[in-house]
């Protein structure tokens, strides 16, 4: 057989080859096996007729492969108009083969039938002969064989022209998108006019500068923190949403809370004996995690994070009902949003599973929600990224953080990693992006099931605290935090290493959280203001 253009012996095993003898015999009584066999030819031939309105469909754009791209979105509703025309004809010649087919077809034999199909293809398997039809029409629409391909990759031959298949399917993807977004644009017109917007956002941004003031002294009267500008852009962001933008965030499972809770109203207390600071504070939050957005499944949630009790470092996020850590801190609010949306944008792709026909009418509606939120995330942040989907998630930590982890941050179970100088005794590396399997299994394993070693390692990280080196009870007091476990030794136990710790470093507001926490972590729910 040729192979790479020269004439070449191949080896074929006994079990690769089928002879004419080595096919049963099919006795008078097997008629059951004819009727099986019949019923497959005939689904064969009524899948063929599905396919040929594939086909038919799509040489329409196959035609204008070639030519100049004038008015896409006119273009597809030419397209939408020629594949209603396509299905009802061909509905109608499937109907007429398949009466015909168990006329004409159904009686005969099994192996005479196969032969009357495979002789007309056109009544029969129409999609194949179509195929057939096309080729001619459509040079090199099917592309390079097989064998050229490998000639290319070893030779290094230049990469092939597009297809004639891979251009119509680029300019049929090119004239839906461009209906919808002229379908989009009348869409926003009816549900945020032009108007609208162009108020929203200057007055959502006056109402913020009005309450700020007394917003950042409340939260730097109980939490002693300064609040960073991005929780005020989120803020306006929030209160310049029209109706189908607050949607569009609810359908992502967003909702603000935690300490936004307060912004509305800074005055308002908690329910009898309880701190406010626990107010949207999960079980295992670190102190330095202070949450401003909830994500809806599983207790995800996004918090504010200070290493220090004083400066924002960024937003950390975890599933509290489920597995993994909260990360590394890094960006803003918004960015979290903008992240969760772009999640969201690439799930409404995958849910349109049928790229040659319009887009139902429920997937349109909820792209159109989305991309209006988007559209208005990106007047206050994100402006200068205009990747979509999954796209928008090609950027993440820089390689040098991947590969070696954090500057000045420790290893710690939560994966938030410790913000301290100095040596532990156990050992730690840098934290990195996503948790060490090893490092994590292997001390959690020691933590929650040698009691003995787990009380020998807390009073070492102790003494060494008490000498004015609090990098132990930093992070074991972060990692018995974390995997507390409702265990009331791992709980105290992390109580006093954090709050020896946090004083040590001089973050004695973050030592004030974890008391508070400390007092509070049996609370039923998390909700803990007064009702209004």
């Amino acid at each position: 057989m040729p192979v790479s253009g020269r004439q070449t012996t191949v080896d074929l095993h006994r079990d690769q080859v089928e002879r004419p003898e080595d096919v049963p015999v099919r006795w008078p009584g097997e008629a059951e096996d004819d009727r099986q066999d019949l019923a497959v030819l005939r689904e064969r031939t009524a899948a063929q007729y599905d396919e040929l309105a594939r086909v038919k469909r799509f040489d329409f754009f196959l035609e204008r492969a070639g030519l100049p791209e004038e008015d896409p979105a006119r273009e597809w509703d030419a397209y939408t108009a020629s594949c209603a025309e396509i299905d009802a004809q061909v509905r109608r010649r499937k109907a007429a083969a398949l009466e015909a087919f168990d006329q004409e077809i159904a009686p005969l034999p099994a192996a005479e039938a196969s032969r009357r199909v495979a002789a007309d293809p056109g009544r029969w398997l129409p999609a194949e002969a179509a195929m057939a039809e096309r080729r001619p029409r459509f040079p090199g629409i099917d592309g390079p064989t097989a064998e050229e391909r490998l000639q290319a990759a070893i030779f290094g031959a230049p990469d092939p022209a597009p297809t004639p298949r891979e251009r119509a399917r680029h300019r049929r993807a090119a004239a839906r998108s461009a209906a919808e977004l002229r379908d989009y644009v009348v869409w926003k017109a009816a549900n945020r006019p032009k108007e609208v917007g162009e108020r929203a956002r200057p007055a959502a941004l006056a109402q913020v500068e009005r309450e700020r003031a007394v917003v950042e002294d409340r939260f730097a009267r109980d939490w002693g923190f300064g609040l960073p500008g991005s929780i005020f852009r989120f803020r306006a962001f929030l209160l310049s949403l029209c109706p189908a933008g607050k949607r569009a965030l609810d359908e992502l499972e967003l909702a603000p809370y935690g300490i936004m809770d307060l912004f509305a109203d800074p005055g308002r207390g908690t329910q009898a004996g309880i701190d406010v600071r626990v107010h949207g504070r999960y079980y295992r939050d670190p102190p330095e995690f202070v949450t401003f957005m909830h994500g809806g499944t599983d207790g995800l949630h996004f918090g504010l994070w200070y290493d220090d009790g004083r400066t924002c470092a960024g937003v950390a996020s975890y599933y509290n009902n489920d597995g993994g850590g909260v990360g590394l801190p890094s960006g803003t609010p918004l960015e979290a949003v903008r992240r969760r949306l772009e999640w969201g944008w690439r799930d409404l792709e995958d849910e349109d599973d049928e790229p040659a026909g319009p887009l139902d009418p429920d997937l349109a509606a909820r792209r159109h929600r989305l991309r209006l939120l988007r559209e208005v995330l990106m007047t206050f942040e994100t402006g200068d990224r205009d990747e979509q989907g999954g796209d928008y998630h090609a950027y993440g930590s820089s390689p040098e953080v991947y590969e070696r982890g954090a500057p000045g941050r420790l290893e710690t179970l939560d994966g938030g990693g410790a913000l301290v100088d100095g040596d532990t005794a156990i050992e730690r590396g840098r934290q990195r992006p996503w948790s060490d399997y090893d490092f994590c299994t292997t001390l959690r394993k020691e933590l929650t099931g040698d009691p003995a070693a787990r009380d020998a390692l807390v009073a070492e990280a102790l003494r060494r605290c008490a000498a004015g080196f609090p990098a132990d009870a930093l992070a074991l007091g972060r990692d018995l935090h974390w995997i507390s476990a409702g265990d009331p030794r791992r709980e105290a136990q992390a109580n006093e290493l954090l709050t020896m710790a946090y004083r040590a470093l001089g973050r004695d507001n973050l030592a004030a959280i974890a008391e508070a926490h400390h007092r509070h972590r049996d609370l039923p729910r998390v909700h803990v203001l007064e009702t209004t």
